[in-house]
């Protein structure tokens, strides 16, 4: 008799104790703690998540790294040639639009700072007269003079440009400030080392920089490309009937590490929820 229960014992598998009521309250209140602490998390990450795929959404679409601030530095040499000024002009109208706050540099052969960092980009809006044509006007060029037609355009130095723009973003107290370079890239051959510098200096203090290259030549395409690298250019966004296109091209490449962070903290958050709160597993027990 004693074998055959024995036997029956086997089969039947490992007994689960039953636990009263009193003895099960703590490990379900930690249960409901532990599920509304991940729960919260859970939630929180997948905010953060959405948060983070909007922001890098906004910044790529806009011409400025980061999306905010900065300042432009705008080629006003005479080698921009008129076909140039639509791109000029959207690129003002999009920062207009964008109602950041944006400091600007005009530069030719010298740099000058003509709105300091955190100018309201609503104070772009006198130049567009400079770049959009006006007709009907009579005469061969549709554009009304500008103030750097006889004074402020002898030559091309590039690296001015950068340098007056970095130093604003420095004393106002913004050193890695984002920098939006407009320019055809025609720079004089011995500014090209003083270029190559200012852009090594802005990768190793972490200064993010674009380029909007407008109507350049190959050859200085492809210099400045090997400069600053090709995912430093980046276009205006076209304009249809006055109103927001899709972006033509914005820097792309970047992997979204902080958005991939995110989802693995939501992955771990669910395994952690599973792990803890699951069903306690019961044996089956044989027929």
């Amino acid at each position: 008799m004693g074998t055959l229960r024995s036997l029956l014992r086997a089969a039947r598998g490992p007994t689960v104790p039953i636990a009263t009521t009193a003895t099960m309250g703590p490990a379900v209140r930690r249960t409901l703690l532990l599920r509304i602490a991940l729960g919260a998390l859970l939630i929180a990450l997948v905010v953060a998540a959405v948060e983070t795929g909007r922001s890098k959404a906004a910044a790529d679409r806009g011409l400025v790294p980061g999306g905010v601030g900065g300042m432009l530095v705008l080629d006003v040499s005479r080698s921009i040639k008129p076909d140039a000024n639509r791109t000029i002009t959207n690129v003002l109208q999009e920062l207009i639009g964008a109602h950041t706050r944006i400091g600007l540099v005009a530069f030719s052969d010298i740099a000058y700072e003509l709105l300091p960092p955190g100018s309201p980009s609503g104070q772009l809006q006198p130049l567009i007269r400079y770049f959009a044509a006006v007709r009907p006007k009579p005469g061969p060029d549709p554009y009304p003079p500008n103030p750097w037609t006889t004074s402020f355009s002898g030559g091309t130095q590039i690296s001015s440009g950068l340098a007056v723009a970095h130093a604003a973003l420095t004393r106002a107290g913004q050193p890695k400030g984002p920098i939006l370079l407009v320019s055809d890239l025609d720079t004089a051959p011995d500014d090209v080392p003083r270029v190559a510098l200012a852009f090594n200096q802005f990768k190793a203090q972490g200064v993010p920089f674009r380029i909007v290259a407008v109507s350049p030549r190959a050859d200085n395409l492809s210099l400045f490309k090997n400069l600053a690298g090709a995912g430093a250019f980046t276009h205006p966004v076209q304009r249809t009937s006055g109103a927001l296109g899709p972006t033509e091209g914005a820097q792309g490449g970047h992997t979204p590490w902080a958005l991939i962070a995110l989802a693995l903290c939501v992955l771990a958050a669910l395994a952690a929820n599973e792990h803890w709160n699951g069903r306690l597993p019961v044996p089956r027990t044989s027929p």
